[in-house]
């Protein structure tokens, strides 16, 4: 019965809020973003919620009992770029401040002019040069050598607010169906994770950029490794045809809940790649919970699609209202089964969303822009990115 359905749901959230405590916010002073370990542009195109969809091979990472659903295997291998459009030109600004002048007290007064004509502002980069996803029905495996991401925020006094994450991700998910729940389609499923993380969090002053202008070096880099885990679950209600709401078996409404980073122990050891001496450790991994629902909408001409609503990172030291709703809508076309694609609208962190992607047979472009607040709460400050993912899918 579909009783059965809700008991299971209500199971699965009384033990993610009984293993969950309200961590003490362990973030360095500069660092007041909530960064996610893993970014799919389809997800952030409407608005990052995803955890009642994830029926693709991002599944792994934003809701590993999607994989339960599926019938067939896929392979995504990719490359991302995500960028603030004016980035690279504050890069260039600080290294022509510091190359610029004859004495140090002039490189620092154009280093000090700068930063000042840029107050106010975030910029950020983020780039996955190389990775492989590979699901099938009930299990995946995901690779991803190198996430990196970088943050850079002017600020008073004449300093720059910088927070960098250097990630290596191995991943393993399970995911089955649960039989004996009768008018109901359930999953459950978990998703093993190894990271190893480099991360630096600090603020760097116009004096020390005028020395160097590199905000920041492997040197600094505080790393470590962690073993953790997401588990995760998805309820499909089968809405009866006799019922005065049988109207919503059109809608297909699925809810999903992921309890993200199980362990929430920090660092277990380090191999020290980036730094040979640093014994402090990295940014930890927050044990947070995501839950949302989906909402599909009829089939008109070549179009159909959904709309989304996740309440995500609930209990990040960084969680707000705010940061925490995501929604949106997507938009799917299919002209035949190699030339297919989507548009996406959403809203995260209280910012505009808006993402397209098309496929021409294994090969997929995807483009997003998307806004995240870096800021702290009494003052938010809006990181507007850009992303760029190519890849081939098979």
């Amino acid at each position: 019965m579909i009783n059965r359905g809700l008991a299971f749901v209500f199971c699965f959230l009384t033990v993610a809020s009984a293993t969950t405590a309200w961590s003490a916010n362990e973030n360095e002073a500069v660092n007041f973003g909530i960064h996610h370990q893993y970014i799919a542009p389809r997800a952030l195109g409407m608005g990052d919620a995803f955890v009642a969809v994830a029926n693709d091979y991002s599944a792994i990472f934003y809701n590993p009992a999607g994989l339960a659903f599926r019938e067939d295997g896929e392979l995504n291998m990719s490359l991302d770029l995500n960028f603030t459009s004016s980035f690279f030109s504050f890069v260039k600004d600080i290294d022509t401040a510091n190359k610029t002048g004859t004495t140090e007290s002039e490189k620092q007064t154009n280093m000090a002019n700068a930063i000042t004509s840029q107050y106010g502002k975030s910029f950020g980069l983020r780039a996955a040069p190389a990775s492989a996803v590979f699901v099938r029905p009930n299990w995946g495996v995901a690779v991803i050598p190198m996430d990196l991401s970088l943050v850079l925020s002017p600020n008073n006094p004449v300093i720059v607010n910088a927070t960098a994450y250097v990630d290596t991700t191995v991943a393993v998910s399970y995911a089955d169906t649960v039989k004996s729940i009768d008018n109901a389609k359930v999953s459950w499923g978990v998703t093993g994770k190894f990271i190893n993380r480099g991360f630096f969090s600090k603020s760097v002053s116009f004096i020390e950029l005028a020395a160097d202008s590199n905000f920041v070096k492997t040197s600094d880099l505080k790393e470590g490794f962690f073993i953790d885990a997401d588990l995760g679950m998805l309820y499909q209600p089968h809405i009866p045809v006799d019922e005065w709401y049988s109207i919503l078996r059109w809608a297909k409404p699925t809810f999903g809940a992921v309890l993200r980073n199980v362990v929430d122990s920090g660092t277990v050891g380090t191999f020290k790649i980036f730094n040979k001496t640093q014994s402090e450790k990295p940014e930890k991994l927050y044990r947070v919970l995501d839950i949302g629902s989906r909402w599909e909408y009829p089939e008109v001409f070549i179009f159909k699609g959904r709309g989304v609503m996740d309440i995500r990172d609930i209990m990040h030291p960084q969680f707000s209202v705010k940061r925490g709703l995501h929604l949106g809508f997507e938009f799917d076309w299919t002209m035949t089964s190699w030339w297919k694609g989507s548009y996406r609208v959403g809203l995260s962190q209280g910012y505009l969303s808006a993402g397209a992607s098309a496929m021409f047979s294994i090969f997929n472009l995807d483009l997003v822009t998307y806004g995240e607040d870096v800021g702290t709460f009494k003052t938010p400050v809006e990181n507007r990115i850009y992303m760029l993912r190519a890849s081939m899918n098979f």
